[in-house]
This record gives C-alpha cells, structure tokens and sequence, in this order.
C-alpha cells in the first residue's frame, strides 16, 4: 500500500493544481478561439452561407465548451464535499458529452447507481485518458466492471500507452507535465484506497487499464 503522504511529497499543491490549470486552459482554448471567429464572422459577413458556417462553428465550439467545463467540474472538482457519493448515471452523461468531441466512441457499461466521489473522479479520468491511447477514428472505449474493479478498454489500430502516461499513472511526478495530470490525480486517488492501476499494451489494436479499489 502507498502511504498517501509519500505520494504527495512527490509534487507540492501549488505545482499540481498549477499544472491541473494549465490543462484545462490547454482544453478550452481552441473552443473558445473557435466560438470567438464564430462571432467575429457573424458580425462582418453578409453571405448567408458564411453566415450559415459561422453558425456552425458557434454551436460547435459551445458544446465542446460546456462538454469541457462539464467533465472538469465532476472530474476534477470538489462538488458534493468530502465523502459524498456521486451519481453514475451523471458521471456516463459528462463523459459521453465529451466523447462526441474525440474521434473514439464510449460504451459504458458501469451498473447506475451512486458511489464514493473518488471513485467516480478516478473512472472519469481514466475513461477520458484511455482515448489517447487510440487517436484514430473509428476506435472504441469500454467501460466495464463494479465498485472494486473497473477495466477501461481502448480498441482501435495502433493503440499505444504513452510512457508518460504510465510514468504519471505510477505516481511519478518527476517529470510531470499538464498534459498528464489529471493520470497523476487518478493515480493518488486510487493510491488512497490502497488500491492499484494496471496498464497493459494486449496487442496492436487493443490497451487495457484496471482500477482496482481497496475497501
């Protein structure tokens, strides 16, 4: 078991929620650029078709923000106080949001019902960093298991684990950087149960991460 001091030790608050900002700002960037043209062209185009496209882009960048936003809150959040429990079926919701703006596709399939708020937090993040594992259209992630074990797969040609990802879901943060963050807070938040993540490369088309939770 990881004694949760030693973890935090490895990276001070000021530095981790530093880089936790850098990545949401990181995130919401290119929505709100996109949804700022939007704006920009509604304002100087007279063709409808440019007017039509611009429309578009608005309502697009809006719900990738509010997607973004969404996610954030629950995933990274303290809503709900220390010890609460988390409805599942939000948790699917703010992640299938999401899902619309990578090119995987979700297919969760945790029972509803509430849970302890870190372990929601724990599968979120897990759910949203396994599609980096799979960057090509096309590609699928489940989700699938219980209260102490939760098996996230990533399906889809050359599924790969990054090393830095593995580095930060180890709890290693000498050489953490944004991107990564949100690993590296799954990583401690499972840490705390005594509990463990296993990352494992199956095959070309295929990478599997289990959460396991200590009670």
């Amino acid at each position: 078991m990881r004694e949760s001091s030693q973890m935090n030790n490895l990276m001070d608050a000021v530095s981790l929620s530093s880089l936790l900002a850098s990545r949401l700002c990181h995130d919401l960037i290119n929505p709100v650029g996109a949804l700022s043209a939007g704006l920009e062209i509604m304002e100087e185009e007279t063709d409808p078709e440019m007017r039509a496209e611009a429309v578009k882009l608005i309502r697009n960048s809006t719900e990738k923000s509010v997607a973004l936003l969404s996610f954030a809150r629950m995933a990274y959040g303290a809503g709900g106080g220390l010890g609460a429990e988390i409805d599942l079926a939000d948790a699917k919701h703010c992640s299938e949001q999401l899902y619309k703006h990578v090119k995987a596709d979700l297919e969760w399939r945790l029972a509803p019902g509430m849970a302890p708020k870190n372990y929601v937090k724990a599968v979120m993040n897990m759910t949203m960093l396994a599609a980096d594992s799979v960057p090509r259209a096309g590609s699928k992630v489940i989700v699938q298991g219980d209260l102490n074990r939760v098996l996230i797969i990533a399906e889809g040609a050359r599924a790969k684990i990054k090393p830095e990802l593995k580095t930060a879901l180890g709890a290693d943060a000498s050489s953490l950087e944004a991107k990564q963050t949100p690993a590296f807070i799954t990583s401690l938040i499972v840490g705390e149960t005594g509990g463990k993540i296993i990352c494992e490369e199956v095959n070309e088309t295929r990478v599997e991460f289990t959460l396991s939770f200590a009670s």
